[in-house]
């Protein structure tokens, strides 16, 4: 369970990638950063001789900027690596400064001792994961055999900033850490010691945002998968609409779900199975989609990750069927849409639910306000991505806003669309950071749309531009 006012590193890392999309640069940041570290050192020394041990790479940068505020120091900067090898431009345009400048640099492949009154850790902050490599298992041992006064850099390198877990790990006497606190160093401070968070002027505001941070935290492509390993979708809609529970699972595959099913009243099969070969279409009994059909849906259920429900059943009642098959036990995470939405969501079912505002009126019987959204995703135990021109998605505890999209997307099969991304992106991540993802890609979609060719777009144009929407997501800040 992560404590409510921590930041995980994929969180983090997501929040600092949205803030450079919209407008608050990760040079900002890194400026804030360092003036920080530099103003925390300077509150407990009046000068002395200081050794920073820099990495490559963002952690490094911020300690680069820290030189420049500390004036009455004398400041060794060692840099574990090869400046070529920089992995950011804002670490690499800051370390340049301090060249310029006149700082004392060496770059070493190897320490074997550390001499100095101050010890500096930026070595590899917030991406460290299981036992540390050369140089940086050496250069922690000397740190930690030193005895000068040890500050760490965001997280002590070696520590892993959300389970607190290490092997090898600087010892700190104190951490400075940046917008939030980090899960691990409340569990570890033995190695944390004092621990100083920084404000670097992210607003709640843009924490809160999405963008192409979101979609990087939960979009997976792996290399040794095999069919299936990236999702299968069960899409369970249709009756009164051909065009909308079809719309869903095309815009599923094309978000990156390997596998998805497509299951439809008998009535309008033959429709819907005609929209593409890609689709695995299931004939349904009847006209509409009743009690009768769920130990058919239980057993589909049983072989796919995601259930995504609702669209285009025209039936208010549908509700009681989505009530009594989440009951089964055979439901594990499933997106709820349109006649599909409800609040009695069963324990033991992760359920994301897509209303726009009006939807949100007949289920929970509130304004849909920020506040009333809140509170029904608490009272549902879900999470809700209610539809707007500025989506709010929280769990009821957490919120996300999307301002991505544009008038053109009031066309009908725009949210159906949204529900099979949202579904696709569920498969692998988890509910709040999947409807948030997916409420930014269906958005970007939209403005590719618009810049392509102009309002009259349809959703069909949407759903194709999936893809690019989530490469150029994926692609943002790289």
């Amino acid at each position: 369970m992560i404590e409510m006012n921590t930041i995980t590193s994929s969180e983090m890392a997501a929040v600092d990638t949205n803030c450079e999309y919209h407008g608050l640069s990760r040079l900002q940041l890194m400026e804030n950063a360092g003036r920080g570290l530099a103003d925390e050192i300077s509150k407990r020394f009046d000068g002395g001789k200081i050794t920073i041990l820099a990495g490559t790479g963002n952690n490094g940068g911020d300690s680069f900027v820290a030189a420049r505020f500390l004036k009455n120091f004398d400041i060794h900067i060692i840099l574990l690596g090869r400046e070529r090898d920089m992995r950011t431009e804002i670490a690499r345009r800051n370390f340049s400064i301090l060249k310029k400048s006149g700082y004392s640099i060496s770059e070493e492949h190897f320490i074997s001792e550390i001499d100095g009154d101050i010890v500096v850790d930026a070595m590899l902050g917030t991406g460290v994961r299981g036992d540390l490599r050369e140089p940086f298992k050496s250069a922690v041992r000397c740190v930690n055999s030193s005895k000068a006064f040890v500050i760490s850099v965001d997280v002590p390198t070696g520590l892993n900033p959300d389970t607190g877990e290490y092997k090898t790990c600087v010892k700190a006497d104190l951490t400075v850490t940046f917008h939030r606190n980090k899960p691990g160093l409340l569990k570890a401070r033995e190695v944390a010691g004092e621990v100083v968070v920084r404000d670097i002027g992210i607003t709640e505001y843009y924490e809160k945002l999405c963008g192409p941070g979101d979609v990087q935290k939960v979009y997976r492509r792996m290399r040794d998968a095999h069919k299936g390993m990236h999702g299968r979708v069960l899409v369970v809609g249709g009756g009164a609409f051909t065009g909308a529970p079809a719309l869903t699972a095309i815009s599923a595959l094309r978000a990156g779900a390997d596998i998805v099913t497509l299951a439809v009243p008998g009535s309008i099969y033959e429709i819907a199975a005609s929209f593409s070969p890609d689709l695995i279409v299931r004939r349904l009994e009847g006209y509409r989609i009743t009690d009768e059909d769920i130990p058919e849906l239980e057993k589909l259920a049983d072989r796919h990750d995601v259930v995504v429900m609702g669209m285009g059943t025209g039936d208010r009642d549908f509700r009681y069927v989505v009530e009594s098959f989440l009951e089964s036990g055979k439901v594990k995470k499933a997106v709820l849409d349109a006649e599909g939405i409800t609040s009695e969501i069963p324990e033991g079912v992760e359920c994301i639910l897509t209303p726009h505002g009006g939807e949100f009126r007949r289920v929970f019987g509130i304004e849909p306000e920020e506040n009333n959204v809140l509170k029904a995703a608490r009272d549902s135990n879900s999470v809700i991505l209610l539809k707007s021109e500025r989506d709010i998605i929280t769990d009821g505890e957490r919120m996300r806003i999307n301002t991505s999209g544009n008038p053109g997307m009031t066309v009908g099969g725009t949210g159906d669309v949204l529900a099979g991304i949202v579904g696709a992106l569920f498969c692998m991540g988890d509910a709040l950071w999947s409807a948030s993802a997916g409420a930014f890609i269906n958005g970007f979609a939209g403005d590719l749309c618009l810049q392509e060719m102009g309002y009259g777009f349809t959703a069909m144009d949407v759903s194709a531009r999936i893809p690019l929407a989530i490469k150029k997501s994926l692609e943002f800040g790289r």
